[in-house]
């Protein structure tokens, strides 16, 4: 059974915080001193100014998000660049400074110390800690004092300002013991402890207890009482404050400018919660989006969906942030200037060794990715020289319709001459965006000249262009032309694979010299179709993160698949190597294929090098923008993937134009049925001296979203 002193101590600690401290107005002529005494704490001399970063207006007006590297600071009143603030102490605005050193102390201490240092300034005082003195304070307690030389810190902190505190140095402990249920616990007049309970307090203090201990016990014990009917208000309010104090001290890291708005200011605010609600008391915290979180790890999702310049802008430094391969290189933008969310993007990115990051709008890519299609006339281009000629056409556009072939040369459009590279009219009529006519003038490969019209339309690509069988003296060689991959290739491959394979061939050559890539999931079941028992059950790809996600890391290894997407088991080839068409257009997931298939099978490359994109995305939207930031590189089952030059190919061929597609006589299909006879690459592409492709001047490439390595 329960001695009455402990019931008496029981009933005490419960109603600790019921009335915390209630202070009068601070300063009245007091020094700055004087008032460093009352915050319990020395407010330390400001950061020198080569660790402040000044901001004009009130810190309201801004938002701020941490980045892994500093902190992104955006002013919400007007549409400027975003401002990362690296390498300094201080964030300093009109009203309040914001701490930046605070994060860095917290992950040195314990969460319950946090908490007890926090409690003592509502305890001694009824208000929430600045972040400066709180940081003066854990950094203390790092150093070894421990939290009950803090709390007597405290209490003569407290007895500096007795009229308001009611705390001397020379009370007696009955004394001691009767301000603190007046101050701490809301207990006089009629409600005044009786002599049992001031006795039991004050033998405490005789037997050693030291006062600022005492008040760190009661406040410790007050939350078991969290269910009790008649004192859950006092947990209540006491958890209150703590939770206000988190916000403005620790999530904020705020400070006022000077140590009486300090202790003014901070007092106001915990004077405002009450044991049901903290919504008053928030309202005086000077920021104006409180779910932000300066200690938490780095993260600007608070910026998405909010779709004004700067916010937008914000967005996209917090994603290159979080999860770019290179984020810890990333180089800012050093001045405010007018430009898009795209350009400035654009203008983070780690050139040296990011070729592909890259934006564009939403509905392009969901369009293309999704079902292949895009405003065009049906063509693929490629400049050699002088002469823009015609890669391939897609069946059924409006290229095909007026007869144009792999080869032709479009010398005129709208009556001007693409003898050089195309001007910004010529390029805006050879790539449309939308449906438009223009004139073209045609040379086809016959020498023939002619004009016609081409209206541009919404054009669904053709992701295998062409699947045939070829036969040579008695071999069964499966052909096939993959340039896409896109949602709708799956079930394209998927036939033609099951037809080279009910045929029974006896090799098959991929053309992927136009491929730039897509899902890799599509890779990977292609991957698997030709690899077939060789693969199976064995790695295909593993994706490596940024060191911030170890566990996408390891989450992140894909085997060659057994099921398409609807759970059907793909068909498998039976053959021992594979011929790959390469040239500086295979790229990406299509490198995929090659690097993944490599540790398993014979892979003989014919062409030229690949583009060497061992890098991928996953898409991310934000108001109506896709963004593409490298964000893992690729290595097959040998850890093997560094192959950022490229692919380089056995047989070096250059590109056939004078010959269609799956032409025998093709030069690098021509190749390939020649290496499957002798074993080896053609004499021609064999020697010392091989032949190469024709000086190539490409245009710019009006589809570069099309060069991706995209996890869905």
């Amino acid at each position: 059974m329960k001695t009455v002193g402990t019931r008496y101590k029981l009933f005490l600690t419960t109603v600790v915080t019921a009335l915390s401290l209630s202070l009068g107005g601070c300063g009245g002529g007091k020094s700055d001193s004087e008032l460093a005494v009352y915050s319990a704490a020395p407010f330390s001399p400001a950061p020198v100014a080569s660790d402040i970063q000044t901001f004009a207006g009130k810190r309201e007006n801004y938002t701020i998000a941490k980045l892994s590297a500093g902190y992104l600071v955006n002013d919400m009143t007007k549409n400027s660049d975003v401002v990362v603030v690296k390498n300094k102490k201080q964030i300093r605005f009109d009203d309040v400074t914001v701490n930046l050193t605070l994060a860095d102390l917290l992950n040195q201490v314990r969460a319950e110390d946090l908490r007890s240092v926090i409690e003592l300034y509502i305890a001694f005082f009824n208000r929430v800690p600045e972040a400066d003195g709180l940081a003066y304070w854990l950094g203390e307690l790092r150093d070894g004092k421990t939290l009950e030389q803090i709390a007597n810190s405290f209490y003569q902190a407290a007895i500096y300002y007795s009229l308001q505190t009611d705390y001397s140095a020379n009370m007696s402990d009955h004394d001691f013991v009767k301000v603190i249920y007046k101050n701490v616990l809301g207990r006089s007049g009629n409600f005044a402890p009786s002599a049992t309970e001031v006795n039991y307090w004050a033998n405490e203090l005789v037997r050693g207890v030291s006062k600022g201990s005492m008040i760190q016990s009661m406040l410790n014990s007050a939350r078991t009482y969290a269910n009790d009917p008649v004192w859950k208000f006092v947990p209540a309010l006491l958890d209150g404050k703590l939770q206000v104090a988190m916000t403005f001290s620790v999530n904020h890291a705020l400070s006022y400018l000077s140590p009486e708005q300090s202790i003014l200011k901070t007092m106001a605010i915990a004077a405002a919660v009450t044991s049901v609600s903290t919504a008053e008391a928030l309202k005086l915290v000077p920021v104006k989006d409180l779910t932000t979180n300066l200690v938490a790890p780095p993260n600007a999702t608070n910026f998405a969906g909010i779709c004004t310049p700067e916010m937008e802008k914000g967005w996209a430094r917090g994603h290159l942030d979080d999860v770019y391969l290179w984020y810890r290189d990333i180089a800012e933008v050093t001045q405010n200037a007018p430009m898009t969310t795209s350009a400035y993007f654009d203008k983070l990115l780690v050139k040296e060794k990011d070729r592909f990051s890259f934006t564009s709008p939403q509905s392009v890519i969901d369009d293309f990715f999704q079902s292949g299609s895009s405003y065009s006339y049906g063509y693929s281009l490629l400049r050699q020289g002088s002469r823009l000629r015609v890669l391939f056409v897609e069946p059924g556009s409006p290229a095909d319709l007026v007869g144009l072939k792999r080869g032709a040369t479009i010398s005129k459009i709208d009556n001007t001459s693409l003898d050089q590279s195309a001007n910004d009219a010529q390029y805006a009529a050879l790539y449309p965006s939308k449906v438009e006519t223009h004139t073209f003038e045609i040379i086809d490969l016959d020498g023939r000249i002619r004009s016609t019209l081409m209206t541009s339309t919404l054009v669904v690509k053709s992701p295998v262009l062409e699947s045939k069988i070829l036969t040579d003296n008695g071999k069964k060689i499966g052909y096939m032309v993959f340039n896409d991959h896109i949602r709708t290739a799956e079930q394209p491959l998927i036939n033609s694979i099951r037809t080279f394979r009910e045929s029974g061939i006896n090799e098959i050559v991929l053309d992927l010299r136009y491929n730039g890539g897509g899902y890799l999931y599509i890779a990977d079941e292609l991957a698997a179709m030709i690899g077939g028992y060789r693969t199976a059950g064995s790695i295909f790809e593993t994706l490596i993160h940024n060191d911030k996600y170890p566990e996408k890391t390891q989450n992140s290894t894909s085997w060659f698949y057994s099921y398409d997407t609807n759970s059907r088991p793909l068909p498998w080839l039976n053959v021992p190597r594979v011929f790959i068409l390469t040239g500086s257009r295979t790229c990406s997931a299509s490198e995929s294929i090659i690097n993944g298939l490599t540790p398993f099978m014979e892979v003989i490359l014919i062409g030229d090098k690949t583009c060497g994109k061992p890098y991928g995305f996953r898409q991310k939207n934000n108001c109506g923008t896709a963004y593409f930031a490298i964000e893992f590189s690729g290595v097959n089952a040998l850890g093997q993937g560094d192959y950022v030059n490229g692919f380089t190919p056995q047989c070096n061929v250059a590109d056939d134009l004078d010959h269609l597609l799956g032409d025998p006589n093709e030069k690098r299909l021509a190749a390939a049925i020649s290496y499957v006879h002798t074993g080896k690459c053609p004499a021609a592409t064999g020697m010392a001296k091989p032949f190469m492709p024709p000086t190539q001047i490409e245009e710019r490439d009006p589809y570069p979203w099309r060069n991706i390595r995209l996890v869905q």
